[in-house]
């Protein structure tokens, strides 16, 4: 009876530990942390997934008895830390969406007129709502979820569940790799912030020809209308960004799992 109890207390601090790691990654991917979804959806989502990994997960070789307070939460931390990874893999290429959408509104005229984002539940510019929009969408098409969950299951041959912290190079590769959400917004705002940097440099330099004309007026309808048509070529030319970004989380993943 007590080896039963104790083969049961390791079955159950097993799944504990995956639901750990499940529930830290839907915290932090779009959609299942957006506002709108409530939160006991999200963690009866991550508590069924835990389930459907169980069979899959590599026995971890702990026993109820060796287990104490300190070792508990190592392990607790442990996962924290891998799950906190996977969910800043897929976040680094919806947070540069969000911030080139926000650099090319800023330019457009838009920041004035900023809007709830249902996904964060913060105030954003519609154009950095639409783009959000359309990366999620994307990331969908082209199965980043399927990635995700099959970096998941991957995580646990690669990083078994065992108590201890991470290595220096693990710590600073993901520090590295959240830097790239700069570079995808730059990616992406680029061909909007370059135009209407040129278009106020041409306005710039009418004003300073002919004083009488009133620039202001004449160049706010105009930056909306040309920033309006390059957010359409940005559209056109995303799912190249978000393809490569996938690429680039899929090795972070792979590369950093490795580190820890």
């Amino acid at each position: 009876m007590n080896e039963l109890l104790s083969l049961a207390w390791a079955d159950i601090i097993s799944f504990v530990l995956v639901f750990v790691r499940v529930g830290i990654i839907f915290g932090t991917v779009p959609f299942f942390s957006a506002e709108l979804l409530p939160r006991r959806i999200t963690t009866i989502i991550a508590f069924f997934l835990s389930l459907v990994l169980m069979p899959v997960v590599p026995p971890s070789g702990m026993s109820a008895e060796s287990l104490n307070v300190i070792s508990l939460t190592v392990l607790i931390i442990h996962e924290l830390m891998i799950g906190l990874c996977l969910g800043l893999s897929v976040n680094v290429i919806f947070a540069g969406a969000q911030i080139a959408g926000q650099l090319a509104g800023f330019q457009m005229g838009f920041a004035i007129a900023n809007v709830v984002d249902p996904m964060t539940g913060v105030d954003a510019p519609i154009t950095s709502n639409l783009l959000y929009i359309v990366t999620f969408l994307l990331f969908l098409s082209f199965g980043g979820h399927h990635m995700l969950i099959k970096a998941l299951v991957e995580s646990y041959y690669i990083i078994p569940i065992e108590a201890r912290f991470p290595e220096q190079g693990f710590l600073v590769a993901a520090l590295t790799y959240a830097g790239q959400m700069f570079v995808i917004a730059m990616k992406m705002a680029a061909p909007v912030i370059g135009v209407l940097l040129l278009i106020n440099i041409a306005f710039a330099m009418v004003a300073r020809a002919i004083p009488q004309m009133n620039v202001f007026i004449m160049s706010f309808p105009l930056t909306i209308a040309v920033g309006l048509i390059f957010i359409m070529i940005v559209i056109r030319l995303m799912p190249n960004f978000v393809s490569a970004s996938l690429g680039e989380a899929w090795a972070f993943m792979k590369g950093t799992m490795a580190l820890f």
